[in-house]
């Protein structure tokens, strides 16, 4: 396994159009005893860096195989088992030829249809089968072209809904694609998955709590406070989280965030925040991150109350009053250093009264010495 095909599956996930994400993310049920098996599949046309053709295999939300058209053979995912090998080979080589056929015909009628002839075009497939209690509850197949869904086929009730002409079965064509999804495709997935969650129940089974706080910060450029919610540590991916003021839901349209992102560790975490004003600040709105998720019995809440802004006119009466108390102080003191100046100058006498006075009594002095002799 090589540490390009590695990097390769990591950005080819990443560039995945938000409608393949939203489909992924809702395959992996709330419920406990509900499990997915989910094949991604990805096309790329145009010049870029990605191989042209990638398939990840993924157990409820952890991918557990992998294929691209460089390397041409499919290699293990489960980082927690050293050297492990592919099993059914001969089985999963008929489903990465017969995806791969797919994907071709899909992109190359896509392409025609929107006369693209330049640039870098996606087209995606995915297909997924769900355990309910042992039980499959869903089988599906759902593709999308740059970002934007085409048809879905309900392999369980064999019903195919699409907008797209080109994409409408003949007779033929369906009935074969009965009979595949139906003796190939199902018992395969189901097979596949109770084996995966058999062999790797520690590591796909787990439960890990998450951790839930409320932040706040300051807009740089409009000055308005940012409440987030938060939430991370947690696995497995899907969680329900919900911003409540004053115990009511804040409506989507005001959020923003809400896409669940993977952690460095295996674990995930979710951000959700709301924009709020001076004005709604001082209305003392109470805020509440509440979360529910498989490792807790009940919803996690956290609360948030601002504290009340300081009035502007408040603010502005508190400065005139200090600044009116402190030219008060001032005049008050220099008045009174003016006051004692004055005492002080009264009390002693001047320097023209002391020398008039020295004269006069050495006057007295040489009268009084004449009249001795």
């Amino acid at each position: 396994m090589s540490s390009r095909d590695t990097v390769s599956s990591i950005i080819i996930i990443m560039k995945v159009p938000a409608v393949v994400l939203l489909i992924l993310g809702s395959v992996h049920l709330v419920t406990t005893d509900s499990h997915s098996l989910s094949l991604m599949a990805t096309i790329t046309s145009g010049e870029t860096q990605f191989p042209e053709i990638t398939m990840v295999l993924l157990v409820n939300d952890v991918p557990v195989e992998y294929y691209d058209s460089g390397i041409k053979k499919i290699v293990s995912r489960r980082y927690w088992r050293v050297n492990d090998s592919i099993q059914e080979t001969d089985l999963r080589d008929y489903v990465v030829a017969d995806i791969d056929n797919i994907l071709q015909q899909l992109s190359h009628t896509l392409m025609k249809k929107y006369n693209h002839t330049q640039g870098v075009h996606v087209c995606q497939l995915i297909a997924a089968c769900d355990l309910e209690d042992d039980t499959m509850s869903r089988f599906f197949v759902i593709n999308a072209y740059d970002g934007e869904e085409k048809f879905q086929y309900d392999a369980l009730s064999h019903t195919l809904n699409t907008l797209v002409p080109e994409f409408v079965w003949n007779k033929v064509t369906s009935d074969l694609r009965k009979q595949t999804f139906s003796n190939i495709y199902r018992p395969l997935c189901v097979r596949t998955l109770r084996r995966y969650l058999q062999e790797d129940k520690d590591i796909l089974l787990r439960k890990e709590r998450p951790r839930v706080r409320v932040i706040q910060k300051t807009e740089p450029h409009s000055g308005r406070t940012q409440v987030s919610c938060v939430a991370t540590g947690f696995y497995p991916r899907r969680v329900n989280m919900t911003l409540l003021r004053d115990d009511r839901p804040v409506p989507d349209r005001e959020l923003t965030g809400g896409e669940v992102l993977p952690n460095g560790d295996g674990t995930y975490q979710l951000r959700r925040s709301l924009s709020v004003s001076e004005e709604e600040l001082r209305e003392r709105h109470r805020y509440t991150c509440t979360v529910s998720h498989l490792s807790v019995d009940n919803k996690l809440d956290v609360n948030w109350e601002p504290e009340a802004p300081a009035d502007a006119v408040l603010i502005s009466a508190v400065l005139i009053a200090v600044l009116v108390l402190t030219a008060l102080i001032i005049t008050a003191i220099v008045l009174c250093r003016k006051r004692r100046h004055t005492e002080i100058k009264n009390l002693c006498p001047s320097a023209v009264g002391v020398k008039y006075a020295a004269a006069q009594k050495s006057d007295a002095d040489s009268s009084s010495s004449s009249s001795v002799s």
